[in-house]
């Protein structure tokens, strides 16, 4: 079963620019090279078939229907020129690289999802967006960096219950009701994250809430009947935005070919970073543990009365500034 590698680019892409940019190493290609390193910390939770990297295109769909999207974010104007490069040289080193007219990343990365579901293959998401738990099942996990990239955390359906209270398909709508800051999404004024999870796990989804608007508590009613049109927009913005049809075919037979990916970081003068993929794709899997020794019962049973009379009374003395023995 192949098992594929779905990368948020624009996220890894921010991660190395803000890491490196304001160090002494701000020479040539930076941002690609930062981006193949982290790109090999991923391969701990490999080995993978292929590799897909999806990028947000810069006129953003979201953006034109609703201008309050992201409105807080600051751009990185200087980021721009490297993110354009960095798009080229993944592509030099045999990457699926894709870019799709006024999507965002997290749509590409929903469409690569579904492909490998519709093949009952797996997939890996690595990505600091949240939004993408929304994608979590049996065959696809979320890999998310949290403060650097390692401290990787693994999302499968068990992680995203014990972290949110739902279930992956839940998340969208516990999400609307919360809000997001980071895409300057207010929330229902009112609805914490643990109240909109005790709502989903009573009624199901954000529709089943609504429905039962009259069941619930005076407070709690009020403040989602007030905020609707808050949750129902939050939530159409951070669903998918649907059509697109990914090739996962074609990464799959394109494979992880270290011989290109030496050939294009080396004209870029990035020969460490190819030098890190390669020791992360080519590193001997760990050897499993050894099976803990057979004990019986009756040797597991420690007299710790008697052991501690046995140590008094082998204990010796010693006088004030005399050297206790240490073995």
């Amino acid at each position: 079963m192949p098992r594929l590698l779905a990368v948020d680019g624009n996220s890894l892409a921010h991660r190395a620019w803000h890491a490196i940019r304001d160090s002494d190493d701000e020479v040539g290609h930076f941002v690609t090279g930062g981006f193949v390193s982290m790109l090999a910390t991923a391969w701990s939770y490999g080995p993978f078939d292929g590799v897909i990297i999806a990028f947000d295109h810069p006129q953003n769909q979201r953006k034109q229907d609703f201008p309050e999207y992201k409105a807080n974010r600051v751009d990185d104007h200087d980021l721009r020129p490297h993110l354009v490069a960095l798009q080229d040289h993944l592509d030099a080193c045999g990457f699926m690289v894709l870019v799709e007219a006024g999507l965002e990343g997290d749509d590409v990365l929903a469409a690569v999802a579904d492909a490998c579901l519709a093949r009952t293959w797996q997939c890996l998401v690595l990505s600091s967006d949240k939004d993408l738990t929304a994608l979590v099942s049996d065959d696809i996990h979320l890999l998310r960096p949290c403060g650097t990239m390692s401290d990787l955390r693994l999302y499968d359906p068990a992680a995203v219950r014990h972290e949110y209270g739902v279930d992956p398909v839940q998340y969208p709508d516990l999400a609307a009701m919360r809000g997001d800051p980071s895409d300057g999404l207010a929330g229902v004024n009112s609805i914490g994250p643990k109240t909109a999870a005790r709502l989903l796990r009573d009624h199901g989804s954000l529709n089943g809430i609504y429905a039962n608007l009259s069941m619930l508590p005076p407070k709690v009613e009020a403040a989602l009947r007030a905020g609707r049109d808050v949750a129902e927009r939050n939530r159409l913005l951070m669903s998918p935005l649907p059509g697109m049809a990914v090739d996962v075919e074609t990464a799959v037979r394109a494979g992880v070919d270290l011989g290109r990916i030496d050939q294009a970081m080396g004209a870029l003068n990035l020969g460490f970073a190819a030098g890190r993929f390669r020791y992360a794709v080519e590193r001997p899997a760990a050897p499993p543990l050894p099976p803990a020794p057979a004990v019986e019962p009756d040797e597991l049973v420690i007299d710790l009365p008697a052991v501690l009379r046995a140590r008094r009374q082998t204990a010796t003395v010693t006088s004030v500034g005399e050297q206790a023995p240490l073995f």
